[in-house]
C-alpha cells in the first residue's frame, strides 16, 4: 500500500515564523484538522489521528495544542506537498520522524515515528477507527496503538501515562490486549508492565487483565 504513493515534489509553502502557536480552542483545532485529513483523503494519502485528539476520543478530553497526524514513513514529503496546495505552510525539521503544517493558527504535526523508534505498518493502518469528535468524522489511531505509545511516550515534563489511565478508567472500550502485547518488542516489555502494575495499582486489578500482566512477567528477567 505505502509503496505505490508517488514520489514528492518537495514545492513547500513557505512556513512562518518558527514561534509556537497559542493553544487553539477546541472548534479552531478541529477544524484545522479536519481540513487537513479531507485533504489527505482526496490526495490518496494514508493517515490516522493520534496524539491528544485520539485521547479525547478514547479517554479524557485534556487541552492539546495541536493535531497529531501519523504517516507512513516514506511519504511524509506527499503529504506536505498536498496540504502546502491548499493553504497550509509546511515546514521541514531536524528531527527524522516529525514534519509540520500550520493553518488558522493551529499547528498540525506530521509524524512518521515515536519514542521506541515506533513505526507504523500496515496492521496498525487495518485497525483504525472513525469516530465522531463534536460533530466531525475522524479517522484515528487504533486505542491499542494509541496506549502503547503513550506508554513510551511518558517523560516529566509530560503527562502520557494520566492519558493512558483515562482510556482504561472511562465507559469501556473495544480493546484488544492481544493485539497490544504483540505489539510490545522485549526492549518495551520492562516499561508496558510498569504501566500495567501502576494502572491496576491506581484503577483496581480489573483495568489491565491479570494474563496480560502475566504476559509481561514473562518478558521481564528481574535479576539477581
Amino acid at each position: 500500500m505505502f509503496d505505490a504513493m508517488p514520489e514528492a515534489r518537495r514545492l513547500l509553502a513557505s512556513g512562518p515564523p518558527a514561534a509556537t502557536p497559542q493553544v487553539p480552542d477546541d472548534h479552531r483545532l478541529l477544524s484545522a484538522g479536519h481540513e487537513a485529513c479531507e485533504i489527505l483523503t482526496r490526495a490518496g494519502v494514508p493517515y490516522m489521528v493520534g496524539g491528544g485528539v485520539a485521547v479525547w476520543a478514547y479517554g479524557r478530553r485534556r487541552c492539546t495544542k495541536d493535531i497529531d497526524l501519523f504517516l507512513p514513513p516514506k511519504i511524509p514529503f506527499v503529504a506536505m506537498d498536498a496540504l502546502g496546495k491548499h493553504g497550509f505552510h509546511t515546514r521541514d525539521t531536524d528531527a527524522s520522524w516529525l514534519y509540520k503544517a500550520f493553518k488558522y493558527g493551529v499547528l498540525i504535526d506530521l509524524i512518521v515515528w515515536t519514542t521506541g523508534n515506533v513505526r507504523l505498518d500496515a496492521e496498525t493502518f487495518a485497525r483504525t477507527r472513525v469516530h465522531e469528535i463534536d460533530g466531525r468524522l475522524f479517522t484515528l489511531m487504533g486505542p491499542e496503538d494509541v496506549l502503547f505509545r503513550k506508554i513510551l511516550s511518558h517523560r516529566e515534563e509530560r503527562r502520557d501515562w494520566y492519558d493512558g489511565l483515562s482510556m482504561l478508567s472511562g465507559p469501556p472500550i473495544p480493546f484488544d490486549w492481544a493485539y497490544f502485547l504483540g505489539r510490545i518488542r522485549p526492549e518495551h516489555a520492562r516499561r508496558t508492565l510498569s504501566f500495567a502494575l501502576y494502572a491496576q495499582a491506581d484503577l483496581g486489578v480489573e483495568a489491565v487483565p491479570g494474563w496480560v500482566v502475566a504476559s509481561l512477567l514473562k518478558d521481564v528477567p528481574l535479576g539477581a
